[in-house]
């Protein structure tokens, strides 16, 4: 079975070359290895889901998963683990029968499996040692280090406050004891310990989910008192694309974000109560045993020293005069995919307008790589550049003749990315011998990172230290934030004698579209954020929207109206009379704009067994639709694919909002406690 946009279900995972290609996901960085490992998660996920479905099993996805699957449509972008959660008994079973269904070697951790585990919470693994072999590699995505998830039980809350009153000092009593041992430092008795762990648990699952009315996840909500959901919240699950597949989640996935986050349309980068990325542990032991990193490139201080030599001949002849030339300098650029050609753009552009520049623009073709190093499909996207750039065929271009004076390139790994590649003609340690200077231009623009050690400072670290970094003459950044951390990076990679040597080769373009203070591609994305409104607010952004506001309005504008099951199961015919009420205002603005109602897939694929009556009333409005001036009902949800075309974003969450913010749509989030009345 597959889901809208060709996802899969998760037990026929599948995934492209392109998957597991470095990328910028609103402004953050994601490195091959975290692509590879989310999948081999995933995969782990996909067991899980296996042994779930024999069984009769219920799992929800929760915390920053949940967030994910419903803000961004996959993982939080510096998000890096997966968690999911089940009520106590499924919790029990699970593990119980899980003991005979996983594959070899996976491990399952619990207390009362595990003598060396000692946490409340389970955990699937599907090893425990870093394997690096290539079986391994093959299985799990070319990710060798051992991977697993988290898996929450939901336990009841009693219904009588005194009862849960003293199940709380009971279990702040047990926790205490056990702090205290494990804190004292003489921890030789793993019995004991293992003792006071399951004297714990036992105290937080002691009331059946059966017989409570809230249910929480008792770590939290004993120390922190918060992690409550009322228990209908997992009454159904629904399915919420998620990468390129689907995971289970609540149907009130609303409900459970805004107790989990409140406002969780916000975006908060920073978080998190392990180091980024997870594995990093891991990474450090295996490049520890090998003296390398095996899976990207490590600094070469043999590399480096042949640069600074280079940089230092070369400065040195222009101080002679020896690289004056009166005829024009051939500049040669080689990007790469044509949706990277911005960040070479301005550059271009500034060469392009100068007379004494020769510029010449040639696409190298790339390939898709894996873990292996197996060389894939060949991509040839030279038809895609724009029309005004007069590409030409790099496999025509004689660079030895020419010897350019200036290569511009945007392809930094060489031979390490286990991702993508380009021919070996055209890594920078080649290219030094058909040029003068050799220039490199990041291909992603990615937001500097807000403190030193953040994730997104960790994140971009690997993408710092690369051979094109290295065996360039100059590196062109588009900030002097990137430029800082740029040269901090390289300095602490290699020492601080070299800080001046980086200073002087790394540089910030200057162009009439990067000075200081507009610098940034999306200013201050999260000053955009979707918010709810009030009554006064939104009857002046749904007349603003309408054009009512706006007197230069000219041609109509089209407003993408998306309603998604979770508020229909919250808020019941109560939502379906504020849908009316909006259609009423936006019909007011006929000829002015034209909306496009789209509900979500999992409200026409679940809706009906879950609530029958809404759903005959939901099919009743919008038969109504049709009736209407100017909406348009939009079951197959085909206006999802055409964002560039919308003038506005209104109703209900979900990841196209994190889309249109970052596209700069406006957006309106539906309100349904505001009424007319």
């Amino acid at each position: 079975m597959t889901y809208g946009d060709g996802k899969a279900e998760l037990n026929n995972l599948e995934f492209s070359p392109e998957f597991f290609y470095d990328e910028v996901r609103e402004g953050f960085f994601v490195t091959t290895m975290m692509k590879r490992y989310w999948a081999s998660q995933l995969k782990v996920l996909s067991i899980i889901a296996r042994i779930c479905d024999k069984y009769g099993l219920k799992w929800y996805a929760d915390y920053g998963t949940l967030l994910g699957a419903v803000r961004h449509g996959g993982y939080v972008p510096w998000d890096d683990d997966l968690d999911i959660c089940m009520l106590r008994d499924d919790w029990e079973k699970f593990f119980e029968v899980a003991q005979k269904e996983v594959p070899a070697g996976y491990k399952l951790l619990t207390i009362k499996g595990e003598i060396e585990y000692n946490e409340v919470i389970g955990r699937v693994c599907n090893t425990d040692v870093i394997d690096y072999g290539k079986e391994h590699l093959d299985e799990f995505y070319g990710c060798p280090y051992t991977t697993g998830i988290d898996i929450f039980p939901l336990d009841g809350i009693y219904n009588d406050s005194e009862k849960e009153k003293d199940r709380n000092r009971r279990a702040k009593k047990a926790l205490n004891e056990l702090n205290e041992y494990t804190n004292s430092g003489n921890r030789t008795d793993p019995a004991k310990l293992k003792k006071l762990v399951k004297k714990v648990e036992s105290i937080y699952s002691e009331c059946p989910v059966s017989e409570a009315e809230n249910l929480a996840l008792m770590p939290f909500f004993i120390t922190e008192n918060n992690h409550i959901f009322p228990k209908r919240l997992f009454e159904y699950t629904i399915k919420l694309p998620f990468e390129n597949t689907c995971i289970n989640v609540s149907a009130r996935y609303d409900e459970m974000l805004s107790i989990e986050y409140g406002d969780y349309l916000r975006v908060f980068k920073g978080g998190g109560i392990h180091d980024y990325p997870v594995f990093c542990s891991q990474e450090k032991i295996l490049k520890d045993k090998l003296g390398k990193n095996p899976f990207r490139y490590s600094l070469n201080m043999n590399e480096l020293l042949g640069s600074v030599s280079r940089y230092v001949t070369r400065t040195m002849k222009q101080m002679q005069g020896e690289n004056y030339a009166p005829k024009k300098k051939k500049v040669v650029f080689l990007p790469c995919k044509a949706d990277w050609w911005d960040s070479m753009e301005p550059l271009w552009k500034k060469y392009s307008e100068d007379e004494s520049m020769e510029v010449h623009v040639i696409p190298v073709f790339y390939y898709d790589s894996d873990h292996s190093g197996c060389i894939g499909e060949k991509h040839d996207e030279r038809d895609l550049f724009p029309d005004y750039l007069n590409v030409e065929a790099c496999e025509k271009y004689d660079f030895e003749g020419n010897h350019p004076d200036i290569i511009v390139i945007q392809v930094p790994y060489d031979g390490y990315s286990t991702a993508m590649t380009v021919h070996e003609f055209f890594y920078s340690s080649n290219l030094l011998r058909f040029t003068d200077e050799l220039i490199y231009i990041p291909c992603f623009d990615m937001d500097p990172p807000e403190e030193e050690n953040d994730k997104a400072a960790t994140a971009i670290s690997v993408f710092i230290e690369q051979e094109g970094v290295v065996n360039a003459d100059r590196v062109v950044l588009k900030s002097e934030e990137m430029r800082t951390f740029y040269i901090n990076k390289l300095v602490k990679l290699s020492s601080e004698d070299t800080r001046q040597y980086w200073e002087q080769k790394i540089v910030v373009l200057e162009s009439d579209d990067n000075k200081e203070g507009d610098n940034k591609e999306c200013d201050s994305i999260e000053k955009t954020e979707a918010v709810v409104i009030d009554k006064k607010a939104e009857d002046y952004g749904k007349r603003r929207l309408a054009g009512a506001e706006d007197e230069s309005a000219g041609a109509r504008k089209l407003i993408i109206y998306y309603v998604g099951i979770s508020s229909l199961l919250k808020y019941g015919e109560d939502a379906l009379e504020k849908i009316e009420e909006s259609f009423d205002i936006f019909e007011d603005a006929a000829g002015k704009i034209d909306v496009v109602f789209v509900p979500g897939e999992q409200v026409l694929e679940s809706l009906k067994d879950i609530d029958p009556k809404l759903w005959a009333k939901f099919e009743e409005l919008t038969n109504g639709i049709s009736n209407r001036k100017n909406i348009v009902y939009d079951p197959e949800q085909k206006a999802l694919l055409t964002m560039d075309n919308w003038s506005a974003y209104y109703g209900d969450a979900g990841p196209y909002v994190r889309k249109c913010v970052l596209k700069k749509i406006p957006v309106m989030i539906q309100n349904y406690e505001i009424r007319k009345n």
